[in-house]
């Protein structure tokens, strides 16, 4: 894929969520905290005091934008809305070729043939264990 010198840097989790989600549409920062909940099956939940000072970071490195303020939800209140740029759109594209990759090693060693859910499995293996003497 890359030279292992020229791998782009990975993302952390929740700024590989906030970029997902800002490729779709623009967002306000009560909307974009769902969309990542929503996004990574709430495994990632983005409470303000980490959102506001990451959205801060993201804008000055250029990978989002402020987009302007609209009214949001239905009181129609105005927040600020944030947009994907090119470079931010660039850095999830890297992203995401670096975990389709470490997905397609999965699926070459047999880890994504069993359908049946992680939780289910880690279920059944608790049980078989109290099975064993």
């Amino acid at each position: 894929m890359y030279p292992y010198t020229l791998a782009p840097k990975p993302l952390s989790p929740i700024t590989f969520y906030i970029l997902l989600a800002l490729s779709r549409q623009e967002l306000h920062a009560y909307a974009l905290k769902g969309a990542i909940s929503n996004d990574s099956l709430g495994s990632i939940q983005a409470k303000p005091g980490v959102l506001y000072p990451l959205l801060t970071k993201l804008f000055e490195e250029g990978l989002i934008e402020q987009t302007g303020l609209k009214p949001a939800g239905k009181s129609g209140q105005e927040r600020t809305h944030y947009g994907i740029t090119h470079e931010g759109l660039l850095q999830l594209k890297d992203e995401l070729k670096r975990l389709q990759h470490a997905v397609k090693i999965g699926e070459a060693a047999g880890l994504m043939a069993d359908e049946t859910p992680t939780d289910i499995q880690r279920l059944l293996a608790q049980l078989h264990e109290g099975d064993e003497p």
